[in-house]
């Protein structure tokens, strides 16, 4: 995932990490913060209510006892220490950062393809069996379609964006003609 993380969630999802992998739990782990991330960005209203400064921290912290019964009490814990320290709002970046580390652990590299049509199954993995053989890590690709880049493919990973889509060949193009010079006197 090529986002822009927060510095302190990336010291709480370190902590964590190095906290899951002591317990042998990474995966674990990684899967509870990716579910309870999924619900917060899912809900709106779940967001805005845990986000509320005026709810009494033990009031956010019996929602996400419940929310999170079923979690390692590991993930609960941290999720815990988000709500006492006031920084629940870094639970996304927290998830992201995690997923990021357990991924690097495994040497596993999370690619999101854009294509401008839905890509078969045979493109998907050839694609993903060139960028393995390139990188020399486990290529998981996560293919979307977004029909304005025309044609070619926008690969991200880690933060990393690889554009070789026709649109942007065109911008390029654009730019070049609206921006070089015109010869003057007998060139033109």
């Amino acid at each position: 995932m090529a986002e822009r993380i927060e510095a302190g969630a990336r010291v709480y999802a370190t902590a964590l990490y190095e906290a899951a992998v002591d317990a042998g739990k990474a995966d674990q782990i990684d899967g509870d913060l990716a579910a309870i991330a999924e619900l917060f960005d899912g809900s709106d209203q779940l967001r805005r209510t845990m986000l509320d400064p005026q709810l009494p921290h033990e009031a956010k912290k019996r929602v996400i006892a419940q929310l999170m019964a079923d979690a390692d009490p590991l993930a609960r814990n941290a999720l815990m220490v988000l709500v006492d320290n006031g920084r629940l709002g870094f639970l996304h970046d927290i998830q992201v950062a995690f997923h990021e580390m357990s991924a690097v652990e495994e040497r596993i590299l999370d690619v999101e393809v854009t294509s401008a049509v839905p890509l078969d199954q045979a493109e998907v993995d050839r694609i993903q069996e060139r960028i393995s053989s390139a990188t020399g890590l486990t290529a998981r690709l996560s293919p979307s379609v977004d029909p304005s880049i025309i044609g070619g493919l926008v690969l991200r990973a880690r933060g990393v964006l690889l554009d070789a889509s026709v649109k942007r060949e065109l911008d390029d193009l654009r730019l070049a003609l609206t921006t070089t010079p015109l010869p003057t006197g007998s060139e033109a």
